[in-house]
């Protein structure tokens, strides 16, 4: 018999639908492996107005139906020597249970015993527990406030094979009905599961959020074909219509053509964010005078849609078209000076203050990369000139256009391109797997510019908790990590944090205690990046302990330990481990040599160590190379000498011969992080 559950809702908002649908799936999954249902297959689907759970050939089995009564700790339950307590066998006598029943988990014992309600209220339990434990961003209460959910719940619908599910929840009681889309149907019985999906289709709402995403393309493309173009979807328009719509239905409309004039960005901005608009080109990209818009529900009165879209959109546009003439009267170096009006943030000045910041510190970081002259000049113009269309109308009407428009008004001003592409780049990565500046000035101003937030947040102690981040800085300090990883640039992370600090020094000193913060916080966000590409808790940890954190050699450190033969790693393993432990054990001491009382093995060692620690290591490689080189030295040494003897001089010989060579191991990591 199949399971259909449906929770009937006022309108969930779009951005939180995904996610709530998988959480919903993973709960049932869970709940419902763990208990004595058996199925064939579950899915979960949801609209703005219901969230479905669908079980293919759910079926009991009663030989696996157990409860679990929670009894006493262990360790009150039972003596040291095992057997039961008084506190046990009480329990046991109450719940008229036996020992062979018990089970102990998370620290305390569980009876089991068999499952005394019939499958239906089993499932109907679930099925409660399933929904209620679900978390959202944001929740709302109803009714006299004793009902808390994302949105009011209005029905719920169950049935388990022909028959309905006895279910009260949010107040609501179950009963084999459910509401087609609003406006345009009613309530609908379902009369079994296998009807379920044909039956709303008939009603307008197609409850498969794959079937409304197949749907949207299929149509959008042939309305763009008609006219020799093709649907052009902005980042993140169609999983906001596939969860904003539950019957999507698109109509294709038109603007004027002397809006063409506007550069694109505008025109794609005003019609993905203000209208939900989907963008037409032709066949060579470029945008052409129609657009794709949509209704929730069936193609009827199409004239009246389509006019009334078409009116909003040119009035948009009409509006973009008055802004874009306005500002582009000023050139954006005239309106650097305005951002003395516009508050960065309290206690770290205005804007204008943030770029002379990130000026400061685009010049240090070319330094440090070797940047020559020319190339200098126009980062540092970049750095300047970068958040001036924020003063501009256009920006301030369309948020989403910051950057880019300050590059088409750079183009417009006759600035040199590199530095156009500067502006617009510099805000790249704004997210997770966003891509990062293409520019050598958008890379580096992007740089600084984040170094800049993260510095003077830190200082003033406005770390993120928890997961609580308002400021944005756990996104700052990933996109900083990303560019350093892609540009594959030679910066360690210590040096970075320090030209942040140079350039705050005066308005906002950043503590010793809040430096050592910043950096647990950027090593936080690398390691994050590394477990995004593979590595190991045990290889991230080595590697990570490094006595530098440049981020390429991090990351080849911990490629080189993936590709080392076992036994090779083994004994860089073994022996820094040894060395440790001698070194602990034998507490303080005074590092001092005499060659002359040095034996075979040890003055190998101390050669050996010596000659290698004077080489140049450009690459992890090449380091990696020559600790291999060293390690059967290493392992000689420890097989002839005995290191803690009574002679004070010789101890301490060998002690600062192992303290050399702990030195020069960890110059790649932490090996005792290996799990050897």
């Amino acid at each position: 018999m199949d399971l259909l559950f449906e929770l009937g809702t006022e309108e969930i908002p779009a951005r939180f639908l995904e996610e709530t649908i998988n959480q919903l799936k993973n709960r049932a999954l869970e709940l419902l492996n763990n208990s004595a249902f058996k199925f064939r297959e579950l899915e979960c689907w949801g609209t703005p107005r219901r969230l479905t759970i669908y079980a293919w050939d759910l079926e009991f089995d009663s030989s696996q139906a157990v409860s679990r009564k929670k009894g006493p700790p262990k360790n009150i339950a039972f003596k040291e020597d095992g057997t039961p307590t008084p506190a046990l066998l009480g329990f046991l006598k109450k719940e008229n249970g036996q020992i062979e029943d018990i089970e102990v988990q998370d620290g305390y014992v569980f009876l089991k015993k068999p499952e005394e309600r019939n499958p239906r209220e089993i499932l109907s339990g679930l099925l409660t527990e399933a929904v209620k434990g679900l978390s959202f961003p944001k929740t709302m209460r109803w009714g006299d406030g004793e009902f808390s959910f994302v949105r009011p719940v209005r029905w719920v619908c169950a049935l388990w094979g022909e028959e309905p599910l006895e279910i009260s929840i949010f107040g609501m009681e179950s009963t084999p009905t459910s509401y087609g889309l609003r406006f345009f149907s009613g309530p609908v019985r379902i009369e079994r599961p296998q009807d379920y999906e044909a039956v709303l289709e008939e009603n307008f709402v197609m409850v498969r959020p794959q079937k409304r995403r197949e749907r949207l393309e299929r149509l959008s493309l042939s309305l763009a074909m008609e006219i020799g173009g093709k649907p052009f979807w902005p980042e993140g328009l169609l999983e906001e219509l596939v969860y904003l719509l539950e019957y999507p239905t698109p109509f294709r409309g038109s603007f004027p053509e002397e809006y063409l004039s506007l550069p694109s960005d505008v025109l794609i901005t005003t019609m993905r964010h203000h209208q939900k608009h989907l963008p037409i080109v032709d066949p060579h990209g470029n945008l052409m005078n129609y657009f794709i818009c949509f209704r929730n529900g069936p193609a009827l009165g199409e004239d009246i849609v389509i006019r009334g879209n078409e009116q909003a959109l040119t009035g948009r546009l009409e509006d973009a078209r008055l802004f874009f003439l306005r500002d582009s009267k000023r050139k954006l170096i005239e309106r650097v000076p305005d951002l003395k009006g516009i508050l960065f943030y309290e206690k770290l000045g205005s804007l204008l203050e943030k770029t002379k910041r990130v000026e400061e510190i685009s010049s240090l970081l070319c330094d440090l990369l070797g940047i020559k002259e020319g190339e200098k000049e126009k980062v540092l113009r970049t750095a300047l000139l970068c958040k001036a269309d924020l003063t501009t109308s256009l920006v301030q009407e369309f948020p989403e256009l910051q950057g880019i428009m300050g590059r088409e008004f750079a183009i417009l001003d006759g600035e040199d391109m590199e530095v156009a592409r500067g502006i617009a780049d510099h805000y790249l990565p704004r997210f997770f797997g966003d891509k990062c500046p293409d520019s050598l000035t958008g890379t580096i101003v992007s740089l600084a510019d984040r170094i800049d937030t993260l510095t003077c947040f830190f200082a003033l102690g406005m770390e993120p908790s928890g997961s609580s981040d308002p400021l944005a800085l756990r996104r700052n300090g990933q996109g900083l990590i990303s560019i350093l990883f892609e540009k594959q640039l030679p910066l360690d992370l210590k040096t970075l944090i320090e030209t942040g600090k140079k350039a705050c020094l005066e308005l906002v000193p950043l503590s010793e205690e809040r430096e050592k913060s910043l950096l647990e916080f950027l090593i936080q966000r690398l390691w994050f990046a590394l477990e995004e590409e593979g590595y190991s808790f045990e290889e991230i940890s080595c590697v990570i302990k490094g006595p530098t954190l440049v981020l390429q050699e991090v990351k080849e450190k911990a490629m080189l330990l993936r590709d080392l033969e076992e036994e090779e790693l083994k004994n860089l393993v073994f022996s820094f481990k040894r060395i440790k432990n001698i070194l602990k054990s034998a507490g303080t001491f005074e590092p001092g040599i005499k060659p002359e009382l040095m034996e075979g093995e040890e003055k190998d060692l101390f050669q050996k160590v010596e000659e290698l620690s004077r080489r140049d290591y450009p690459r992890p490689k090449l380091l990696l190379q020559s600790l291999l080189e060293l390690s059967p030295k290493i392992g000689n040494f420890f097989e002839k000498i005995m290191v803690m003897v009574d002679d004070e001089e010789k101890r301490r010989n060998r002690l600062t011969i192992l303290s050399k060579t702990m030195e020069f191991l960890a110059r790649f990591g932490d090996f005792s992080a290996l799990p050897f």
